[in-house]
């Protein structure tokens, strides 16, 4: 597919990326593109990524291959030295957006996160049904914390999903009788303080 986008959209100008599927942490994105070259071959040729989340490629078909196009945009705009994301890569800005509507894709402003909203055209879909068959991505990773606690989201807005299941931690504050010091922790603990080598007391 990326080979077709290429051809199709980009007359074959895109430089080739490595094309992963790893774990979103991005917090909700569907896929990224690294700005510098991060994998190398044996005969030392460098390449950006582009990577489409583990998470959410349970998808139709034509959402996924947004998703690559999306990120084939970046990497279009890249390669022209075009900026085209500020803020830690996270607002999209105008050039994005232009280089994503001539090439089929339906752009969105975000509130905070600008013109990262993409959906597929009519054209593009037609491209893609044409190309990819139905049901060919069928698996997707467990949405999870780092510490592998399942999440529970609910859809949000730009392609970011709204976690609903994170408990707050409830934190136990301690304070040493002798100077004040505070310490707090998300258990229940026996401190003593460096300072004043007394036992610190529960505050309740």
């Amino acid at each position: 597919m990326f080979k077709l986008l290429n051809a199709t959209y980009f007359d074959n100008e895109l430089e080739r990326p490595v094309i992963t599927i790893l774990t979103d942490n991005k917090g909700g994105a569907y896929g990224w593109i690294s700005v510098n070259k991060v994998w190398s071959s044996k005969d030392e040729a460098w390449f950006r990524e582009i990577n489409l989340c583990a998470e959410y490629l349970n998808r139709p078909p034509e959402l996924v291959i947004t998703t690559l196009m999306h990120e084939c945009c970046h990497l279009w705009n890249i390669q022209r030295g075009v900026q085209d994301c500020s803020r830690r890569g996270q607002y999209h800005n105008a050039h994005f957006r232009d280089v994503a509507e001539a090439r089929g894709l339906i752009v969105r402003q975000h509130h905070t996160h600008g013109w990262c909203i993409t959906e597929p055209g009519p054209e593009f879909i037609d491209l893609v049904q044409k190309n990819c068959r139905a049901g060919c991505f069928k698996l997707e990773r467990m949405k999870t914390y780092r510490d592998g606690t399942p999440k529970v989201t609910k859809p949000g807005e730009g392609g970011r999903e709204v976690t609903t299941s994170r408990k707050k931690q409830s934190y136990r504050k301690y304070t040493c009788p002798g100077c004040g010091l505070i310490a707090r922790t998300t258990r229940d603990a026996v401190l003593k303080c460096g300072d004043c080598d007394q036992t610190m007391t529960l505050d309740t």
